[in-house]
């Protein structure tokens, strides 16, 4: 039985704008793909509306987990798991929480990394909750 990755029920347009951030994050070290997710979220950000924060935000941890499905995620970098925990995917946000619930070290470093970290967080739990998307259990017929 194979998933379906959320990476293949994008729209092409995205699909292809997340495959060019793919192919330039690939060479590089987790942190710096969290910090340049981190920049492509604020840019979403600034870019659009405010009314639109919610909807902007929710595309970003889209793009966010797309990419983890191209750039296997590792769960010994903070900043992987720090992605992994705000992901769409089920099973990762389950394995980071847990970590970062047994190792408080981790949240403070991320926000030592990227001091809005905590609001980022807070926000997408609040946009998923108000129209959660279940990517994680979309299955391949």
């Amino acid at each position: 039985m194979s998933f379906m990755t959320l990476s293949e029920h994008l729209p092409a347009d995205i699909r292809e704008v997340m495959d060019a951030y793919v192919g330039d994050l690939r060479p590089q070290p987790w942190r710096i793909r969290f910090l340049l997710l981190i920049d492509l979220l604020q840019e979403k950000l600034e870019s659009g509306p405010a009314a639109e924060y919610r909807r902007l935000l929710q595309q970003w941890t889209g793009i966010v987990t797309a990419i983890l499905e191209h750039l296997p995620p590792d769960s010994s970098v903070v900043e992987c798991l720090g992605l992994m925990s705000i992901s769409f995917n089920d099973q990762w946000r389950a394995q980071a929480l847990g970590q970062i619930e047994r190792d408080p070290t981790v949240l403070d470093q991320l926000v030592a990394i990227c001091p809005d970290w905590e609001d980022i967080v807070d926000t997408v739990l609040e946009a998923n909750q108000r129209r959660p998307i279940k990517a994680g259990q979309t299955r391949a017929r």
